[in-house]
């Protein structure tokens, strides 16, 4: 799997591209055709770079070779990840009434409670007594924090399927190629753009 049209046709760089262009129509797929829209868009994507790469005169084994890690491996998991997190997002990441004002003034009553009961109890050694305050803060800030801690673990997702990439394609550059494997990398896509 060498890529002789350069690094911005990597493994990485074109799944980013990819995940990108998803990540920005995500919300707008509609969930009983999601993951059809999804691939739908991918392909477009994958489409415009390909026309791109076909120019730079890359090789049609590593574009097939690439355009099955992203069909295969890279869209499955994107999908199960982006249905899951258009599902909290509607529902508002699962926080009652949404996280609204009110909402928040109850978790924080609810922090004050909790957080008084700790300190009155005999057998818990916490003899500050702010700690009830910081869990009313905590308290009225949950809404934020739930939604921050689920979009920082969606991201994660995304980074490690950039980055599970690029160490295929780093682990595999060499390994277990045949003279043949090498000399059809070197083959660009169109042979009619070969120099006279």
């Amino acid at each position: 799997m060498l890529n002789i049209a350069g690094p911005d046709y990597d493994y990485a760089q074109v799944v980013y591209a990819v995940l990108q262009e998803c990540e920005h129509h995500r919300r707008s797929f509609e969930e009983a055709t999601f993951d059809a829209e999804v691939r739908t868009c991918a392909n477009a994507k994958l489409a415009e770079v390909k026309a791109a790469y076909d120019e730079f005169g890359g090789s049609a084994a590593y574009w097939e070779t690439l355009e099955k890690e992203v069909d295969e491996v890279v869209l499955p998991q994107y999908v199960a990840a982006a249905g899951e997190m258009n599902e909290l997002e509607s529902n508002h990441f699962h926080i009652w009434r949404g996280g609204d004002l009110s909402a928040r003034f109850v978790f924080a009553l609810l922090g004050l409670i909790i957080g008084s009961i700790i300190i009155a109890l005999p057998f818990i050694p916490i003899f500050e007594e702010m700690f009830a305050f910081a869990l009313t803060a905590v308290g009225f800030l949950y809404p934020d924090l739930k939604r921050f801690m689920t979009e920082r673990r969606y991201m994660k997702v995304l980074n490690r399927l950039v980055t599970d990439s690029a160490k295929y394609q780093e682990n595999s550059r060499l390994h277990y190629m045949t003279s043949q494997d090498i000399q059809k990398a070197f083959e660009p896509t169109d042979p009619r753009r070969l120099p006279p």
